[in-house]
């Protein structure tokens, strides 16, 4: 059996939708980190920000930061379900067609990371997304209690460190070598941050990706196990919201959305707000306030994520304006690895040295603004680009290299 790409006859629009939305919410967040080092978000660094930027950064910590990547990732796990099923029924070899597509992900990630952008999440996505072939026949409810015990797994190691070391005399040698080992890491994180944020403001372009490979080998060794868990939970979820027909259906289900509303919603505002309140945490030493903090985040990230989600699919239910800003988001979904990429490329391009040297010239309002007139045209772009071509162009070549295959590029018009 010769296996095929999904068309978009095929497509369920729901999810395109969601994958659009989260285009959004992703840049919200990545434009803070497009003017400054991604390794400072471990030191746990005070804003010194007032006012309008405060309020602006404020509710970005409560309702975006983590949420978005988090819909993304349960939606890379309802995808793997739709293209794995797609596969067994098209090829003899399914498993390694998943191989390939994944490999093919982890390069364009790495490509990414070294040549645009540090903040990469492809790479880890593609490694991640290796152990979900040990899912393949696992049954929805079996899902849900493996993707919650990966999410919960870092959280609970966090917290048995830090119980330990708050447990210690403060004078006992583990909790001096702590110390030592936390400060070591903070030296180097701070080193690391400081080359990279002259290079990305001042750099040549040799200079910036050499910051770039190194923030992203720093961030990727010392988060890896915390990293890998929680995306592999995530991707299970989304397997098993897929198994379950939640979200991956083209029949609405609208009693569980409004349940997945409520009961995501309410702990996961919850959650946020009281992790808002808190104080910045160093994440480098396993104490309380730190355990705390990471507990908090993920229960609101995950929270809120599916609360978002089961609110886009009622007001999909309800809509009857095939022009609607929801009905216009599903082209930017369907472009979504092009549309990633895309951001990445044209703001390291705006803010970096070697482009227009814009780097951290813009508050937070200019920033917001930006990204919202950018996320706008993303949404129109998409929409004139699939009038004439069948895929975007990293989609187009991430299935020539999964299927092996020529695929048709360009619309056929009679």
């Amino acid at each position: 059996m010769t296996a095929c790409s999904i068309n978009s006859s095929q497509r369920i629009e729901l999810l395109d939708i969601l994958r659009g939305f989260s285009l959004l919410g992703i840049l919200l967040m990545n434009m803070a980190f497009f003017q400054s080092p991604l390794t400072t978000t471990s030191l746990g660094v005070e804003g010194n920000e007032s006012g309008i930027d405060y309020a602006i950064a404020w509710s970005l910590f409560v309702f975006a930061e983590g949420k978005f990547y988090t819909m993304f990732s349960l939606l890379f796990g309802i995808g793997f379900v739709i293209f794995y099923d797609r596969a067994t029924q098209n090829s003899n070899l399914p498993k390694w067609l998943f191989f390939r597509r994944i490999i093919v992900l982890g390069l364009i990630g790495v490509a990414h990371a070294v040549f645009v952008w540090a903040g990469d999440i492809l790479f880890i996505y593609s490694i991640a997304g290796l152990f979900l072939l040990f899912f393949v026949g696992t049954s929805a409810s079996r899902l849900w209690k493996w993707g919650l015990f990966f999410i919960a797994l870092p959280v609970a190691l966090l917290w048995l460190s830090a119980v330990s070391v708050h447990s210690s005399n403060q004078t006992s040698e583990e909790i001096q070598q702590y110390r030592i080992e936390a400060n070591e890491i903070q030296s180097s994180l701070s080193e690391v941050a400081g080359f990279a944020n002259e290079a990305y403001a001042t750099g040549v372009y040799e200079k910036v990706t050499e910051a770039r490979i190194e923030e992203f080998s720093l961030i990727f060794s010392s988060e890896i196990v915390f990293t890998l868990s929680t995306f592999l939970g995530l991707f299970l979820l989304g397997a098993a919201f897929s198994r379950s027909g939640v979200f991956a259906s083209t029949e609405p289900q609208t009693k569980v959305y409004k349940k997945l509303l409520i009961w995501g919603g309410i702990p996961g505002i919850s959650a946020a707000l009281y992790a808002s309140a808190l104080p910045a945490t160093e994440m480098l030493l396993p104490t309380v306030n730190a355990a705390l903090l990471y507990s908090l985040m993920q229960i609101s990230s995950l929270g809120l994520c599916v609360a978002y989600m089961a609110f886009i699919a009622l007001m999909l239910c309800r809509s009857k304006n095939q022009n609607s800003i929801l009905k216009n988001m599903a082209p930017a979904g369907r472009m979504a690895l092009t549309n990633y990429l895309l951001q990445s490329l044209c703001f390291t391009t705006l803010f970096y040295g070697y482009g227009f040297g814009l780097y951290g010239d813009l508050g937070r309002l200019e920033m917001i603004l930006l990204a919202l007139v950018f996320w706008l045209l993303q949404l129109k772009l998409s929409q004139w680009w699939l009038q004439y071509f069948n895929y975007g162009p990293f989609e187009w070549l991430w299935r020539l290299a999964t299927y092996g295959r020529w695929q048709a590029f360009k619309k056929v018009t009679s």
